[in-house]
């Protein structure tokens, strides 16, 4: 007949239990000393309870069980070596803390360049509006080659060319003067004795208007 041997079950008090036992035997209620030590109920609570993954991540879980241990009487130096224990068991390459961050905490840092992108390219969709509009607004180049200068002549008509750029429109006192692909017009305009003012205007579709003037004195 097998003799039966009775094992004895030893019980080892986690971290928590000494921790809340502490507080119950002082019979203090965790949110006074949640405000008294400033940690937040949740943080002690995950102390108590043993979830250390409920703590913040590197030395701050240490920091809150040693504020904890002092307020409770505890020896800080037992406490924290029954945390380091707890901790190196089960992660062996993190004596600091075992806390897993979250998935959504690691997409934080590509979110930050995904909204920096985003905001390049906002910004350089508008500064190439910016200078788009101003393109299209800004007055278009022109030089008139003949007249050169005011002058005074004997003839009643005169020559005037110039050129501009492509797509202008082009006027000379009001009329419309036809210009080549390269910009380029030149047309004979009749004059009147005495003193004659020319307005020579180019303009694009949405452009302001570029206006050269010239005085022609006819003897």
């Amino acid at each position: 007949m097998t003799t039966f041997l009775p094992k004895k079950i030893v019980y080892t008090e986690s971290l928590g239990d000494k921790l809340r036992q502490a507080r119950r035997y002082k019979n203090l209620k965790i949110e006074d000393i949640a405000k008294k030590i400033n940690i937040r109920v949740e943080y002690l609570s995950a102390l108590e309870d043993n979830h250390f993954d409920d703590l913040p991540a590197g030395l701050y879980g240490k920091n809150f069980i040693r504020k904890y241990a002092s307020v409770l009487g505890l020896n800080s130096k037992d406490i924290l070596k029954d945390w380091d224990e707890q901790i190196f068991s089960n992660s062996p390459n993190n004596p600091f803390s075992r806390k897993i961050l979250a998935r959504h905490k690691f997409i934080i840092f590509p979110k930050i360049i995904r909204n920096l992108l985003i905001v390049c390219a906002i910004s350089i969709c508008f500064l190439y509006l910016i200078i788009y509009f101003k393109k299209i607004t800004l007055a278009p180049k022109l030089i008139i080659t003949q007249p050169a200068t005011n002058l005074s002549i004997k003839s009643n008509n005169i020559i005037v060319s110039g050129q501009t750029e492509p797509e202008t429109e082009v006027k000379i006192n009001g009329e419309i003067v036809l210009n080549n692909r390269d910009g380029y017009f030149s047309q004979e305009i009749n004059l009147k004795k005495g003193i004659n003012n020319l307005t020579i205007k180019a303009k694009k579709k949405y452009s302001r208007n570029q206006i050269i003037t010239r005085q022609i004195l006819v003897e």
